[in-house]
């Protein structure tokens, strides 16, 4: 039998490793990369043709786990299901992210009822609460869109009962209103839910198991726009006659002379910029690659980021919110440049609906970074140092590592070519704006 000796000496080349606590109870070893990297086992209850997952330590006790199999076993001699346990865990979905529990059997039921069928809303709860908030955004997105598509059609279904067809008219509408990549994302989020469902054991099948997102929402091409040199001059004297925000234009500006997400750019903190080194660190918590990453800035960068009016810094934030104490939001930055392009002026939003419309047609936040590759590889960066500006290598290398220490000069170089670049671009569309008025 396993001993708590054992598990606490387990170690990465233990990965793989199988134990068999009884005939009915094994564990297995692997690896939890979130929220830290550690070593963890699974528990798996075995009871005929079906398995179930009772726990996973160090997260619960070997006692605990041990009981919990101990129960399982005599749990045919008291009538109840070992699918559905007759002391039962059923969640309601609740806006300040907490789970409320309520526990079956209630007072006055009989020991030989069967407890209520677990529904996709109260299956989608435990899930989010299991494994989506370890996510960067802790499943909040996942959660928008459940909200949207899914629980308003499926949701007081019972997870057992939900079949193939009734997913496929779930997407169906989506696409049917011309949000065709949404639907593949959704059907994504749904495979992992009923996956981890079929896991724990709550269902004998997975109704999404036979669904392709090609068949039902078509091949998604890659986008790869990017702004041409022109467009680049375009948008400069278009952004002054936009009526955009100044942090707007500025954000922007950042975008391309960085390569940086619209994410990142978001949260700069001022506590993140060294002014005499002329860098930024992007903290791990901000980053999309998840790791910390640092960027030279260029004199254009750096006049863009601390502009001559901004002195007083009363805020933790480079951009802040609408709220000092919050950064400002990636989607209203967004919605700025959006709305200056759709054509058709929205209530309450800019009038000016095609002044960021260029020549090559619409664009987004988005495309910046894209264009800022493209314009380094235009000023004959090499293709690695491209990859180390845009934090597209993988630095799980430690001779990467050391690599990296050397590449910096060469990334710092990179961005002062693109800001002198840029600098010639916007230069002439100050000037003409300021003829004009």
């Amino acid at each position: 039998m396993l001993s708590v000796e054992v598990l606490d000496q387990l170690c990465e080349s233990d990965v793989g490793r199988r134990f068999v606590e009884s005939p009915d109870l094994q564990a297995e070893v692997r690896i939890e990369s979130h929220p830290v990297r550690r070593i963890v086992v699974d528990f798996i209850y075995q009871q005929s043709s079906r398995a179930m997952r009772i726990g996973t330590w160090p997260d619960s006790t070997l006692a605990s786990i041990r009981q919990t199999a101990e129960r399982l076993r005599n749990a045919p001699a008291e009538g109840a299901s070992i699918r559905r346990p007759a002391v039962a865990v059923a969640l309601s979905l609740r806006t300040d992210n907490s789970p409320s529990v309520l526990r079956i059997p209630v007072p006055g039921m009989s020991s030989s009822a069967e407890p209520p069928l677990l529904t996709v809303e109260a299956a989608f709860t435990h899930w989010r609460h299991a494994q989506l908030r370890s996510r960067k955004d802790a499943g909040e997105s996942v959660y928008r869109s459940m909200c949207k598509d899914v629980l308003p059609n499926i949701g007081a279904i019972p997870l057992g009962q939900v079949d193939e067809s009734q997913i496929v008219l779930l997407l169906q509408k989506i696409i049917d209103r011309g949000s065709a990549r949404q639907a593949g994302c959704v059907l994504a989020d749904l495979r992992q839910m009923f996956r981890w469902a079929l896991h724990e054991g709550w269902i004998d099948d997975d109704p999404t198991a036979g669904l392709r997102k090609i068949d039902l929402c078509g091949a998604q091409e890659a986008r790869n726009r990017s702004l041409s040199h022109a467009e680049i001059a375009e948008l400069a004297l278009r952004m002054r006659s936009a009526g955009l925000a100044h942090h707007i234009r500025r954000a922007t500006w950042l975008m391309l002379s960085t390569g940086a997400r619209i994410g990142e750019i978001a949260c700069i903190r001022w506590s993140d910029v060294n002014l005499e080194a002329r860098t930024w660190t992007i903290p791990a918590q901000y980053s999309h690659s998840g790791r910390v990453h640092v960027v030279p800035l260029s004199e254009f960068a750096l006049r863009h980021l601390r502009p001559e009016d901004v002195i007083r810094r009363d805020s933790q934030w480079v951009f802040p919110g609408r709220m000092n104490d919050e950064p400002l939001s990636p989607k209203a930055l967004g919605k700025q440049i959006r709305d200056r392009q759709r054509g058709t002026q929205i209530r309450g939003r800019s009038a000016a609906t095609r002044e960021l419309l260029l020549s090559g047609g619409a664009w987004t936040p988005l495309d910046l970074r894209r264009t800022a590759a493209a314009l380094l590889a235009d000023l004959k960066v090499k293709p690695e140092v491209i990859a180390a500006c845009l934090d597209r290598v993988d630095r799980t290398d430690e001779r990467i590592a050391v690599a990296d220490r050397i590449t910096q000069g060469m990334c710092r170089e990179a961005f002062d070519r693109l800001g002198r670049w840029l600098e010639s671009v916007e230069r002439p569309a100050v000037q003409s704006h300021r003829m004009a008025a």
